[in-house]
Protein backbone atom coordinates (compact mmCIF):
# COMPACT_ATOMS: atom_id res chain seq x y z
CA UNK A 1 0.00 0.00 0.00
CA UNK A 2 2.82 2.41 -0.03
CA UNK A 3 3.58 4.66 -2.37
CA UNK A 4 6.20 2.85 -4.59
CA UNK A 5 6.88 -1.16 -5.38
CA UNK A 6 10.36 -3.19 -5.60
CA UNK A 7 10.90 -4.09 -8.99
CA UNK A 8 12.13 -8.00 -9.63
CA UNK A 9 15.37 -6.76 -10.61
CA UNK A 10 15.67 -6.11 -6.47
CA UNK A 11 17.20 -2.36 -7.54
CA UNK A 12 14.64 0.11 -9.14
CA UNK A 13 11.37 1.30 -7.78
CA UNK A 14 7.94 1.44 -9.59
CA UNK A 15 5.10 3.79 -8.38
CA UNK A 16 1.78 2.52 -7.12
CA UNK A 17 -1.20 3.29 -8.34
CA UNK A 18 -3.17 1.87 -5.36
CA UNK A 19 -1.34 3.62 -2.58
CA UNK A 20 -2.71 4.65 0.22
CA UNK A 21 -0.84 7.79 0.37
CA UNK A 22 -2.70 9.56 -2.08
CA UNK A 23 -5.93 9.95 0.46
CA UNK A 24 -4.29 9.86 3.50
CA UNK A 25 -0.89 10.34 5.26
CA UNK A 26 0.56 6.74 6.31
CA UNK A 27 3.34 6.06 9.41
CA UNK A 28 4.52 3.03 9.79
CA UNK A 29 5.95 1.27 12.99
CA UNK A 30 8.34 -1.15 12.72
CA UNK A 31 7.11 -3.10 16.12
CA UNK A 32 8.20 -5.00 18.31
CA UNK A 33 11.67 -3.37 18.71
CA UNK A 34 13.98 -5.91 16.14
CA UNK A 35 11.78 -6.53 13.12
CA UNK A 36 12.67 -4.71 10.06
CA UNK A 37 14.99 -2.21 10.52
CA UNK A 38 14.09 -1.32 14.28
CA UNK A 39 16.44 -2.29 17.51
CA UNK A 40 17.18 -1.89 20.85
CA UNK A 41 19.86 0.60 21.97
CA UNK A 42 20.65 -2.77 24.86
CA UNK A 43 20.31 -5.60 22.50
CA UNK A 44 17.32 -6.63 24.25
CA UNK A 45 14.44 -7.93 22.12
CA UNK A 46 12.58 -9.62 24.41
CA UNK A 47 8.81 -8.43 24.29
CA UNK A 48 5.51 -9.31 24.84
CA UNK A 49 1.88 -7.95 23.85
CA UNK A 50 1.68 -5.34 26.72
CA UNK A 51 5.31 -4.26 26.34
CA UNK A 52 4.30 -3.87 21.92
CA UNK A 53 1.38 -1.97 23.28
CA UNK A 54 3.87 0.73 25.88
CA UNK A 55 6.34 0.78 22.97
CA UNK A 56 4.10 1.55 20.08
CA UNK A 57 2.01 4.10 22.23
CA UNK A 58 5.22 5.99 23.34
CA UNK A 59 6.20 5.99 19.44
CA UNK A 60 2.95 7.91 18.93
CA UNK A 61 3.51 10.13 20.97
CA UNK A 62 6.98 10.83 20.45
CA UNK A 63 5.92 11.38 16.55
CA UNK A 64 2.92 14.22 17.44
CA UNK A 65 5.20 15.64 19.80
CA UNK A 66 7.81 15.88 16.84
CA UNK A 67 5.87 16.57 14.18
CA UNK A 68 2.81 18.55 15.97
CA UNK A 69 1.32 19.85 12.66
CA UNK A 70 -0.16 16.50 12.44
CA UNK A 71 -1.59 16.72 16.04
CA UNK A 72 -5.59 17.43 15.20
CA UNK A 73 -5.88 15.22 12.53
CA UNK A 74 -8.22 12.29 12.21
CA UNK A 75 -5.74 9.63 13.34
CA UNK A 76 -6.45 5.72 12.67
CA UNK A 77 -4.38 2.90 13.61
CA UNK A 78 -4.43 -0.24 11.45
CA UNK A 79 -2.39 -3.25 11.07
CA UNK A 80 -2.69 -6.64 9.82
CA UNK A 81 -2.66 -10.76 10.89
CA UNK A 82 -1.27 -10.41 15.03
CA UNK A 83 -2.34 -6.88 14.24
CA UNK A 84 -5.28 -8.30 15.63
CA UNK A 85 -3.75 -8.03 19.19
CA UNK A 86 -1.28 -5.22 18.16
CA UNK A 87 -4.05 -2.90 17.04
CA UNK A 88 -6.78 -3.34 19.58
CA UNK A 89 -4.43 -2.81 22.84
CA UNK A 90 -2.74 -0.04 21.14
CA UNK A 91 -5.86 1.20 20.59
CA UNK A 92 -7.40 1.22 24.23
CA UNK A 93 -4.27 2.60 25.57
CA UNK A 94 -4.91 5.64 23.39
CA UNK A 95 -8.08 5.56 24.67
CA UNK A 96 -7.46 5.36 28.39
CA UNK A 97 -4.87 8.16 28.23
CA UNK A 98 -6.76 10.50 26.34
CA UNK A 99 -7.33 12.74 29.44
CA UNK A 100 -2.99 12.69 29.63
CA UNK A 101 -1.97 13.20 25.72
CA UNK A 102 -5.29 13.78 23.53
CA UNK A 103 -5.21 11.77 19.92
CA UNK A 104 -7.73 12.95 17.75
CA UNK A 105 -8.70 9.01 16.86
CA UNK A 106 -11.00 8.06 14.55
CA UNK A 107 -11.43 4.58 14.07
CA UNK A 108 -9.02 1.22 13.83
CA UNK A 109 -8.66 -1.13 10.99
CA UNK A 110 -7.62 -4.50 11.01
CA UNK A 111 -6.95 -6.56 8.13
CA UNK A 112 -7.18 -10.51 8.25
CA UNK A 113 -6.34 -10.42 12.03
CA UNK A 114 -5.64 -13.33 14.40
CA UNK A 115 -8.33 -12.57 17.28
CA UNK A 116 -9.63 -15.75 18.41
CA UNK A 117 -7.52 -18.87 19.19
CA UNK A 118 -10.54 -20.61 19.82
CA UNK A 119 -12.50 -19.43 17.03
CA UNK A 120 -9.41 -20.00 14.58
CA UNK A 121 -8.93 -23.41 15.70
CA UNK A 122 -13.14 -23.97 15.30
CA UNK A 123 -13.09 -23.00 12.07
CA UNK A 124 -10.56 -24.46 10.18
CA UNK A 125 -12.63 -28.23 9.43
CA UNK A 126 -15.13 -25.53 7.98
CA UNK A 127 -12.85 -23.63 6.15
CA UNK A 128 -11.44 -26.37 4.50
CA UNK A 129 -14.25 -28.14 3.26
CA UNK A 130 -16.17 -24.53 2.23
CA UNK A 131 -13.14 -24.01 -0.47
CA UNK A 132 -13.04 -28.04 -1.71
CA UNK A 133 -10.11 -29.63 0.55
CA UNK A 134 -12.22 -31.91 2.02
CA UNK A 135 -14.47 -34.42 0.37
CA UNK A 136 -18.56 -34.78 1.04
CA UNK A 137 -17.72 -38.04 2.61
CA UNK A 138 -15.02 -37.23 5.01
CA UNK A 139 -17.02 -34.19 5.82
CA UNK A 140 -20.40 -35.99 6.86
CA UNK A 141 -18.46 -38.44 8.87
CA UNK A 142 -16.32 -35.43 10.59
CA UNK A 143 -19.75 -33.62 11.65
CA UNK A 144 -20.96 -37.05 12.58
CA UNK A 145 -18.18 -38.73 14.53
CA UNK A 146 -16.50 -35.86 15.40
CA UNK A 147 -17.20 -33.54 18.77
CA UNK A 148 -20.69 -35.33 18.93
CA UNK A 149 -21.95 -33.92 16.11
CA UNK A 150 -21.64 -30.28 16.94
CA UNK A 151 -18.87 -29.80 14.67
CA UNK A 152 -19.78 -26.21 13.90
CA UNK A 153 -19.24 -24.73 17.64
CA UNK A 154 -16.37 -27.33 18.80
CA UNK A 155 -12.88 -27.01 19.31
CA UNK A 156 -11.94 -29.92 17.12
CA UNK A 157 -7.74 -29.38 18.29
CA UNK A 158 -9.72 -31.22 21.70
CA UNK A 159 -10.71 -34.52 19.76
CA UNK A 160 -8.09 -36.60 18.65
CA UNK A 161 -10.63 -38.81 16.44
CA UNK A 162 -10.95 -35.39 14.57
CA UNK A 163 -7.49 -35.67 12.75
CA UNK A 164 -8.08 -39.01 11.65
CA UNK A 165 -10.29 -37.75 8.97
CA UNK A 166 -8.65 -34.45 8.21
CA UNK A 167 -6.39 -35.12 5.51
CA UNK A 168 -2.88 -35.56 7.21
CA UNK A 169 -0.95 -33.48 4.61
CA UNK A 170 -1.81 -30.50 2.31
CA UNK A 171 0.32 -28.81 -0.47
CA UNK A 172 -0.88 -25.35 -0.78
CA UNK A 173 0.37 -21.47 -0.33
CA UNK A 174 -1.04 -20.98 3.33
CA UNK A 175 -1.02 -17.22 2.79
CA UNK A 176 -3.62 -17.38 -0.69
CA UNK A 177 -5.10 -21.02 -1.51
CA UNK A 178 -5.94 -20.22 -4.76
CA UNK A 179 -2.44 -18.79 -5.27
CA UNK A 180 1.17 -20.29 -6.84
CA UNK A 181 3.91 -21.43 -4.63
CA UNK A 182 7.39 -20.70 -4.95
CA UNK A 183 8.13 -23.00 -2.23
CA UNK A 184 8.81 -27.15 -2.51
CA UNK A 185 6.58 -28.04 0.68
CA UNK A 186 3.34 -29.46 1.95
CA UNK A 187 1.64 -28.11 5.08
CA UNK A 188 1.11 -30.23 8.01
CA UNK A 189 -2.38 -30.09 8.69
CA UNK A 190 -2.47 -30.69 12.42
CA UNK A 191 0.63 -28.80 13.31
CA UNK A 192 -0.85 -25.91 11.61
CA UNK A 193 -4.25 -25.85 13.52
CA UNK A 194 -2.49 -26.69 16.95
CA UNK A 195 0.76 -24.09 16.49
CA UNK A 196 -0.67 -21.13 15.66
CA UNK A 197 3.34 -20.28 15.64
CA UNK A 198 3.21 -22.69 12.37
CA UNK A 199 2.33 -20.05 10.59
CA UNK A 200 2.88 -16.88 11.88
CA UNK A 201 6.77 -17.26 13.56
CA UNK A 202 9.92 -18.05 11.03
CA UNK A 203 10.58 -21.42 9.73
CA UNK A 204 12.78 -22.31 6.98
CA UNK A 205 10.98 -23.21 3.85
CA UNK A 206 13.66 -23.65 0.33
CA UNK A 207 13.13 -21.91 -2.52
CA UNK A 208 12.57 -22.72 -6.45
CA UNK A 209 15.38 -19.94 -6.61
CA UNK A 210 17.76 -21.82 -4.56
CA UNK A 211 17.89 -19.75 -1.40
CA UNK A 212 16.22 -19.74 1.64
CA UNK A 213 13.49 -18.22 3.19
CA UNK A 214 11.33 -17.62 6.67
CA UNK A 215 7.87 -16.89 4.78
CA UNK A 216 5.58 -20.58 3.49
CA UNK A 217 5.58 -19.92 -0.41
CA UNK A 218 6.84 -16.30 -1.00
CA UNK A 219 9.15 -15.10 -3.27
CA UNK A 220 10.62 -12.33 -1.18
CA UNK A 221 14.30 -12.27 -3.29
CA UNK A 222 13.47 -8.68 -4.66
CA UNK A 223 12.61 -6.99 -1.36
CA UNK A 224 15.16 -8.57 0.26
CA UNK A 225 17.72 -7.41 -2.08
CA UNK A 226 16.63 -3.26 -2.40
CA UNK A 227 16.27 -3.28 1.91
CA UNK A 228 20.14 -4.25 1.75
CA UNK A 229 21.27 -1.76 -0.73
CA UNK A 230 23.69 0.34 0.70
CA UNK A 231 22.25 3.34 -1.14
CA UNK A 232 19.33 2.31 0.72
CA UNK A 233 20.23 1.88 4.02
CA UNK A 234 22.48 5.04 3.79
CA UNK A 235 19.19 7.03 2.49
CA UNK A 236 17.01 5.68 5.10
CA UNK A 237 20.12 6.41 8.41
CA UNK A 238 19.92 3.16 9.26
CA UNK A 239 23.41 2.58 11.57
CA UNK A 240 25.94 0.37 9.98
CA UNK A 241 26.07 -1.91 12.89
CA UNK A 242 22.64 -3.13 12.20
CA UNK A 243 22.37 -6.51 10.84
CA UNK A 244 20.97 -7.33 7.64
CA UNK A 245 17.28 -6.64 6.89
CA UNK A 246 14.74 -9.68 6.81
CA UNK A 247 11.36 -10.75 5.98
CA UNK A 248 11.09 -11.98 9.87
CA UNK A 249 13.42 -12.41 12.44
CA UNK A 250 14.34 -15.63 14.42
CA UNK A 251 15.88 -14.00 17.04
CA UNK A 252 12.53 -12.12 18.50
CA UNK A 253 11.83 -13.74 21.64
CA UNK A 254 7.88 -12.66 23.29
CA UNK A 255 8.00 -13.94 26.73
CA UNK A 256 4.01 -14.39 26.70
CA UNK A 257 3.52 -15.79 23.29
CA UNK A 258 -0.83 -15.39 22.32
CA UNK A 259 -0.42 -13.56 25.62
CA UNK A 260 -4.49 -12.60 24.79
CA UNK A 261 -6.16 -15.13 22.96
CA UNK A 262 -9.51 -13.27 22.66
CA UNK A 263 -10.10 -9.97 21.61
CA UNK A 264 -13.36 -9.22 23.17
CA UNK A 265 -12.69 -7.33 26.11
CA UNK A 266 -10.53 -4.79 24.04
CA UNK A 267 -13.15 -4.51 21.10
CA UNK A 268 -15.90 -3.72 23.70
CA UNK A 269 -13.77 -0.92 24.89
CA UNK A 270 -13.42 0.31 21.55
CA UNK A 271 -16.67 0.15 20.83
CA UNK A 272 -17.77 2.03 23.97
CA UNK A 273 -15.62 4.91 23.45
CA UNK A 274 -17.61 5.34 20.02
CA UNK A 275 -14.49 4.50 17.71
CA UNK A 276 -15.30 2.74 14.54
CA UNK A 277 -13.89 -0.47 13.67
CA UNK A 278 -13.44 -1.99 10.38
CA UNK A 279 -11.94 -5.33 9.80
CA UNK A 280 -11.24 -6.97 6.22
CA UNK A 281 -10.39 -10.54 5.53
CA UNK A 282 -9.14 -11.60 2.47
CA UNK A 283 -11.19 -15.05 1.72
CA UNK A 284 -8.91 -17.05 0.37
CA UNK A 285 -6.19 -17.00 3.27
CA UNK A 286 -5.71 -20.14 5.22
CA UNK A 287 -3.91 -18.45 8.32
CA UNK A 288 -6.57 -16.15 9.81
CA UNK A 289 -9.54 -17.09 7.54
CA UNK A 290 -12.75 -14.71 6.81
CA UNK A 291 -14.79 -17.24 9.04
CA UNK A 292 -13.53 -16.53 12.04
CA UNK A 293 -13.57 -12.81 11.77
CA UNK A 294 -17.15 -13.16 10.37
CA UNK A 295 -18.10 -15.38 13.89
CA UNK A 296 -15.58 -13.02 15.79
CA UNK A 297 -17.85 -9.62 14.53
CA UNK A 298 -21.37 -11.76 15.24
CA UNK A 299 -20.53 -12.42 18.68
CA UNK A 300 -20.02 -8.93 19.69
CA UNK A 301 -24.01 -9.50 19.67
CA UNK A 302 -24.10 -5.65 17.58
CA UNK A 303 -26.84 -4.62 16.32
CA UNK A 304 -27.05 -4.79 12.23
CA UNK A 305 -27.66 -1.47 10.56
CA UNK A 306 -27.55 -2.22 7.31
CA UNK A 307 -28.41 -5.61 5.86
CA UNK A 308 -25.21 -8.25 4.05
CA UNK A 309 -24.57 -7.13 0.74
CA UNK A 310 -21.88 -7.06 -1.70
CA UNK A 311 -19.98 -4.07 -2.98
CA UNK A 312 -18.49 -3.11 -5.94
CA UNK A 313 -15.10 -1.52 -7.33
CA UNK A 314 -14.68 -1.07 -11.05
CA UNK A 315 -17.73 -2.67 -11.81
CA UNK A 316 -16.94 -6.13 -10.32
CA UNK A 317 -18.42 -7.50 -7.09
CA UNK A 318 -15.26 -6.76 -4.62
CA UNK A 319 -16.71 -8.29 -1.52
CA UNK A 320 -19.33 -9.03 0.77
CA UNK A 321 -20.07 -6.43 3.85
CA UNK A 322 -22.09 -6.83 6.98
CA UNK A 323 -22.35 -3.33 9.07
CA UNK A 324 -23.52 -3.45 12.74
CA UNK A 325 -23.60 -0.56 14.99
CA UNK A 326 -19.83 1.00 15.51
CA UNK A 327 -18.21 -2.08 13.10
CA UNK A 328 -18.43 -2.96 9.50
CA UNK A 329 -17.31 -6.75 8.68
CA UNK A 330 -16.09 -7.10 4.73
CA UNK A 331 -14.83 -9.76 3.22
CA UNK A 332 -12.09 -8.84 0.25
CA UNK A 333 -13.04 -11.35 -2.82
CA UNK A 334 -10.22 -13.30 -4.17
CA UNK A 335 -7.42 -12.23 -2.21
CA UNK A 336 -5.58 -13.63 0.75
CA UNK A 337 -3.80 -13.24 3.93
CA UNK A 338 -1.89 -9.84 2.50
CA UNK A 339 -4.99 -8.30 1.27
CA UNK A 340 -3.10 -5.08 0.17
CA UNK A 341 -0.85 -6.66 -1.71
CA UNK A 342 -2.94 -9.25 -3.72
CA UNK A 343 -6.47 -6.80 -4.45
CA UNK A 344 -4.77 -3.75 -4.04
CA UNK A 345 -7.55 -1.61 -5.90
CA UNK A 346 -10.21 -3.29 -3.46
CA UNK A 347 -8.37 -3.28 -0.46
CA UNK A 348 -7.43 1.02 -0.96
CA UNK A 349 -10.76 1.22 -2.04
CA UNK A 350 -12.50 -0.18 1.43
CA UNK A 351 -9.94 1.96 3.36
CA UNK A 352 -10.17 5.11 1.35
CA UNK A 353 -14.25 4.95 2.19
CA UNK A 354 -13.56 3.87 6.02
CA UNK A 355 -11.38 6.93 6.99
CA UNK A 356 -13.54 8.80 4.35
CA UNK A 357 -16.75 8.04 6.81
CA UNK A 358 -18.17 6.89 3.65
CA UNK A 359 -20.14 3.23 2.93
CA UNK A 360 -17.93 1.06 1.78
Amino acid sequence: MGPYQINEDGKSLKENSNSWNKFASVVYIESPAGVGYSYSTDGNITTSDDLAAEENYEGIKQFFEKFPSFRNRSTFIMGESYGGVYIPTLTTKIIENQKDFPINLNGMAIGNGYLSEKLRREVFPEFLYNHGFIDELSWKILKLSCCKGCIDTCDTTLNPQCFDILPKEISFNPYDIYGKCDSQTSIDLKEAILNYNFMLTPRLFKKSLNEESYTPCLNDADINSYMNLPDVRKALNIPEKLKKWGVCNDAMFYTYQRQYEDMTSFFKKVLKAKVPILLYYGDTDFVCNFIMGSKFAAQLDLPYLEQPKSWIVNGQMAGFKTVYDGLIFTTIRGAGHMAPQLKAPETAHAIKQFVSNQPI
